[in-house]
């Protein structure tokens, strides 16, 4: 509401809703996207499994007539201490993996390379209270892969989420027995420019792949607010971004296609609305990220129709935001 220019051209949407994740896919295929990360919470440990906020996956993803037109993944965010970890490795791996195991890694929709499915970790470092030790996370990453293998896969990748440059913290993820690193987003201070921003981004890729502790695989970030506006606030528009991901694509290019690192590209963010990142469709600039995409990562023609549900009587899927202004407002959803 305090940006109507993020508007999604899909409304104030539910994200449990299967029509909302057919368009999603549909857009992310005609762009040149080949898989989702979906944020994975759970709700508490030391137990069978409980999660939050699962609905994109389970009520829609799943449920998505296109669902087996590109791949997912998950990112473990485990960084609610107390609730979103494990108690312990017994915890790891008689509850957390089977879990995954069954819904997930299994999926023939679930993104796996090289015979072995891709699992992000947002605070790896969190493991360690979790577990015990630093070494005790390294076995533990090690019986998650053998476990893997239990079930006819080659292993596990496992990367984890760090956006700096600390020397110490990239050795401490190596230690800890993580195949990459990986950024959520970059945080590009002093609310800068669309091109100083791009420059920023560029320097630690490649500052981070100069240093040589633990290999990366990219990301590229479109924009951050923050949730409130606060701290640095920056976006780069579609023409600048387009620049940027050449820039990206030229780097990946030049590394080792046996490794994740010269294989893949994650693009920050698809839809954190509140966080100022995102490239799904919207207002100020419709489907221009997608664009971007698009010619930079995939060989269809350069003239193509982007459509929105309104142009084939579909949507609106606001309903449930509407219910709640207008209790919100103490009038009748239809006002």
């Amino acid at each position: 509401m305090k940006h109507p220019e993020r508007t999604p051209a899909l409304g104030f949407y539910a994200q449990e809703n299967p029509e909302v994740a057919d368009w999603e896919t549909k857009w992310a295929v005609e762009h040149g996207v080949d898989y989702f990360i979906y944020c994975w919470y759970r709700a508490e440990q030391g137990g069978p499994v409980k999660q939050r906020h699962g609905s994109a996956l389970h009520k829609a993803l799943f449920n998505s007539r296109f669902q087996d037109q590109m791949k997912f993944t998950i990112m473990w965010e485990n960084q609610g201490k107390g609730i979103a970890g494990v108690s312990d490795e017994d915890d790891l791996m008689n509850n957390l993996m089977p879990f995954w195991m069954t819904n997930y890694f299994k999926r023939t929709n679930y993104l796996v390379i090289d015979n072995k499915p891709v699992l992000f970790i947002y605070r790896p470092e969190f493991l360690i209270e979790d577990l015990g030790s630093i070494e005790n996370v390294r076995l533990a990453f090690d019986k998650m892969r053998e476990a893997c293998r239990k079930e006819g896969f080659d292993g596990l990748w496992i990367l984890g989420e760090y956006r700096y440059l600390k020397e110490e913290h990239l050795e401490l993820m190596k230690s800890l027995g993580l195949d990459y690193t990986f950024a959520y987003c970059w945080h590009v201070q002093n609310s800068p420019a669309p091109n100083e921003a791009i420059d920023a981004q560029m320097n630690n890729i490649i500052t981070t792949q100069k240093l040589d502790i633990l290999p990366q695989v990219v990301t590229v970030s479109q924009g951050w607010s923050g949730w409130r506006d606060e701290g640095s606030i920056w976006t780069i528009p579609p023409t600048e971004f387009e620049t940027l991901l050449r820039q990206a694509k030229g780097f990946i290019e030049k590394l080792p296609k046996e490794q994740l690192s010269g294989r893949m590209i994650i693009l920050d963010n698809w839809n954190e609305w509140g966080e100022g990142h995102y490239l799904l469709p919207y207002t100020e600039y419709g489907f221009g990220y997608l664009d971007a995409i698009r010619k930079v990562f995939s060989d269809a023609p350069a003239e193509h129709t982007d459509l929105i549900p309104e142009d084939i009587g579909m949507g609106p899927y606001e309903t449930l935001y509407r219910e709640w202004l207008a209790k919100k407002r103490g009038a009748s959803p239809g006002m």
